[in-house]
């Protein structure tokens, strides 16, 4: 990002003001989307930059509910949106862009970006997607969704067999109070659930952490989920699991299409 490519374009604010930093070179399509998001009251733009040495500086000092950031600034970047994200936890990001494959689609979503605007959406979109994405939800077809459906199944049995492994490392007894952990449970619930003192859960734990270099729950918990599911969007994911679980029950979806609705209106123009 090039920080003196920055610029803050002028809205007018109002209480429910959606801050919106821009990533990405200029290009008829981003001077569409800018138009779109001139023209909403809801969201302002904060800044616009294009990718270069200074643009995390102006990122900094510019501070944002939603990083519209092009694909190409994703593939640039060393370590994708985990920057940002760390920086930034409650940030949302909706990566823009044509030619997106539904691999490259798959793969932001699991990073942590909470949607997408490709060339089948309009500027209609923009501004829903931005108001979905602040709303807790994703911006994302539900044939990308039924995709990451699959990938958690897999994982699921990956989880499974790294237990399995666990098992040969951890006594009985700790492998259970292991599981309370990953479920959850505090010190005094595992004590609870297993009959035991919260003393022994402790002299437990202890042995555990020894195990597997860590020093507390927190770490134990964080060194699972990074071996068996190197996923940012990991209760994102579970929540597609359980709708997976709804359909085939023939209850409604938990998790809509936000484009399904849209879509059978009409095809959607591109941005203004």
């Amino acid at each position: 990002m090039d920080s003196q490519a920055a610029a803050v374009l002028p809205c007018e604010r109002v209480e429910t003001t959606t801050r919106v930093f821009v990533l990405g070179n200029p290009d008829f399509y981003l001077d569409g989307l800018l138009a779109v998001l001139s023209r909403s009251l809801d969201s302002e733009v904060v800044a616009c930059v294009k990718p270069g040495d200074g643009c995390w500086d102006t990122f900094l000092s510019r501070p944002a509910d939603v990083l519209l950031i092009h694909r190409q600034a994703v593939q640039d970047a060393p370590d994708g949106l985990a920057h940002f994200l760390q920086q930034a936890p409650n940030l949302k990001i909706i990566v823009f862009g044509h030619d997106m494959s539904d691999e490259f689609l798959l793969k932001v979503v699991r990073s942590g970006a909470a949607g997408y605007i490709n060339e089948k959406m309009s500027g209609d979109h923009l501004i829903k997607a931005i108001r979905t994405v602040m709303d807790g939800e994703l911006w994302v077809e539900r044939r990308i969704l039924q995709r990451l459906i699959l990938r958690v199944v897999e994982l699921d049995g990956i989880i499974n067999q790294a237990i399995e492994l666990i098992r040969s490392v951890l006594t009985k007894r700790e492998s259970e109070i292991y599981r309370h952990v990953l479920g959850g449970l505090s010190t005094k619930e595992i004590a609870g659930e297993m009959n035991l003192s919260e003393q022994s859960v402790k002299l437990h734990l202890s042995n555990i952490f020894k195990k597997f270099d860590v020093s507390n729950k927190q770490q134990l918990i964080l060194l699972t989920f990074q071996k068996v599911c190197p996923v940012s969007n990991v209760l994102r994911l579970f929540r597609i699991v359980m709708d997976r679980h709804q359909l085939s029950s023939g209850k409604p979806a938990l998790i809509r299409d936000p484009l399904e609705a849209l879509s059978m209106a009409g095809s959607p123009q591109k941005p203004e």
